[in-house]
This record gives structure tokens, C-alpha cells and sequence, in this order.
């Protein structure tokens, strides 16, 4: 394989990732109009469009997903193929990591990590994204992603894992709500409508507690669903709605509004977090010494978690 021939590689990946020209050409440090030139040539090696202009953006053919993947495989290998196989200087590094995490464990994980990244290895970027759980796999096969961050109820076996932190489901409701006060019955948990994030897709925490409540022979209603967690809070404070979702977040939201922070009268596992990534990556440097931070981070929040209990 020529320079050439990896610079379309190269451009190609990022187009598929940017989807948009100004915002790959910046990626790759080159100009507008020389990235254009480019996308030129990759159509007329792949006889496609490859990326057509619609009124939502860039949008790629079907022949370019298809080659996305392959794309990435080729150019990761050839990375590994190349790169000094015992050299990975963190201080020093300029390397870029991209996670998926979802938005709970980032609040969590994130703050203490990319300290330790700019206290330790200030040109180490790190990228979170949100999760994508039916591709998951296959973008860490390609090198899409380098980690993945979930609670997963049935781990995937060709991946490779390591565990980091444990939480507890639990419930917010308002300091002035017109029925719970203090402590929390069944009937009031099933009684009083739901809000819920919805994200990319129905998290794990939904799963598990409409499984739970299924066991006991009874249903929610159809809960109000927003984006993300951030709006919660102010929603329960100012309502009659409970939510559900991991106690550190909950002890945040409580801390900052009026809000009670309630067991849950329900059998339920414990959140279990862990980190997921493929065995292309499982030896390279950079990448152990990516998850031994994760891992520090996650034993302090361990041991800072059982200092709280005790307290």
C-alpha cells in the first residue's frame, strides 16, 4: 500500500465519520478545496457517490457503509503492522481515544479521568461518544471505538471486559410531593407516573425495573419520556412524577433541589458497569494504559463509595 493510496483511506474514514467536508478537512489539517479534490478521486475509484448532500447534511450510500468497515479494518492493521510495538510514552503521546459511554457512567467516570489525563499525558485526547448498542461490536472490530462503557445484562463473548464500578437503582421524587413522604410503598412506586430518559435507545436501568415489576404480576403506565438526565430533576421537583436512575446521580440531583432520594420496594441487581473492547486492541501500549487509568479511576470511586457508607 503507497502514501497515496492510505491518504484516501485516511480521508475516506473521516468523511464517514465528520460528514461534512469543512469538518474532515480540519480533522486532517488540510484545506477545504484539497479534500473536495480528494472525495473526487475516492468516487471515481469506488465508481459512487459515496456522500450525497441532503437537507439534513451528508448522508453516505449504501456502497459506503459497506466499505466503511473494511476500510477501517485495512487501515487499522496496517497502523498495528507499523507502529513500534514497544513504545507508548504518555507524557509525551498525542493519541486519540474514543469511547462510548452513556451519559450516567460518563458523568461519573469522566471528571476524574480527564484530570488524570491532563495532570499526567496533557496531549492524550479523549472522545466520548454516545452509545450505538447494535453496532458496538462491530465498531470496536473496526477501531470506530476503542472502549465501550455499559451495563450489559448479557456480555457479548467475543469481546474482551474488565469490571469498574457498582451502583444501586433508586427513585426521586419531590420534597413536595402530595403522597410520598419519606419512604416509598409499592403501590405509591406504581401509582405516580414515570419520567425516563430515553437517549439512543431503552437503557438498562428501564429493563431491569419493568422486568422487576413484571414479577410481581404488575405494569407501569406509559411513562413520559426526555432526552437525557439533566432535565429530570427539575421535572420531579416540580411535579408529582418519580424517576429512577443510579444513586450517585440521584444524591447530585437531590443535593441541588427539592428532592427525596427513596429505596426502591423492589428486588433489584445492582448496576454493574464494565469496560468492553476487542482483541485487536487488547496488547497494544496505549490502549492498557488507557484502561489502567480507567481503572484507577474506578477503584477510587469504589473505595471513596464504601468511606460514604461507613460515614
Amino acid at each position: 500500500m503507497n502514501n497515496q493510496d492510505l491518504r484516501l483511506l485516511r480521508s475516506f474514514i473521516v468523511l464517514m465519520t465528520e460528514r461534512s467536508v469543512t469538518r474532515a478537512a480540519d480533522q486532517l489539517g488540510i484545506g477545504q478545496p484539497a479534500l473536495s479534490q480528494t472525495l473526487g478521486k475516492l468516487r471515481a475509484l469506488f465508481k459512487d457517490p459515496l456522500l450525497v448532500r441532503t437537507r439534513a447534511g451528508m448522508v453516505p450510500t449504501d456502497r459506503a457503509r459497506e466499505l466503511e468497515q473494511s476500510a477501517r479494518l485495512v487501515l487499522a492493521e496496517y497502523e498495528r503492522m507499523v507502529a513500534p510495538t514497544e513504545r507508548f510514552d504518555p507524557t509525551t503521546s498525542r493519541r486519540r481515544f474514543v469511547i462510548s459511554v452513556p451519559e450516567y457512567a460518563e458523568h461519573v467516570l469522566m471528571p476524574p479521568l480527564l484530570y488524570r489525563l491532563r495532570c499526567e499525558s496533557p496531549s492524550v485526547r479523549v472522545e466520548a461518544r454516545s452509545p450505538q448498542p447494535k453496532q458496538a461490536v462491530e465498531y470496536l472490530e473496526s477501531g470506530r471505538w476503542d472502549l465501550r462503557i455499559a451495563w450489559l445484562l448479557t456480555p457479548t463473548q467475543s469481546l474482551r471486559s474488565m469490571p469498574l464500578f457498582q451502583d444501586q437503582i433508586v427513585c426521586l421524587a419531590s420534597q413536595t410531593h402530595p403522597e410520598v413522604k419519606g419512604r416509598l410503598t409499592l403501590d405509591e412506586f406504581l401509582k405516580w407516573p414515570h419520567v425516563r430518559p430515553v437517549g439512543t435507545g431503552r437503557p438498562t436501568t428501564a429493563v431491569v425495573l419493568d422486568d422487576a415489576v413484571a414479577r410481581v404480576g404488575c405494569s407501569f403506565e406509559r411513562p413520559f419520556l426526555v432526552q437525557n438526565f439533566l432535565t429530570i430533576p427539575s421535572i420531579v421537583s416540580r411535579t408529582d412524577m418519580l424517576a429512577t436512575m443510579p444513586r450517585t446521580l440521584a444524591a447530585v440531583f437531590a443535593a441541588h433541589h427539592s428532592l427525596q432520594l427513596l429505596d426502591i420496594p423492589l428486588r433489584l441487581p445492582r448496576i454493574r458497569y464494565a469496560a468492553y473492547w476487542h482483541e485487536r486492541s487488547h496488547m497494544d501500549l496505549g490502549h492498557r494504559w488507557l484502561r489502567s487509568k480507567l481503572m484507577e479511576v474506578a477503584h477510587e470511586l469504589t473505595i471513596g463509595k464504601r468511606l460514604g457508607n461507613t460515614g
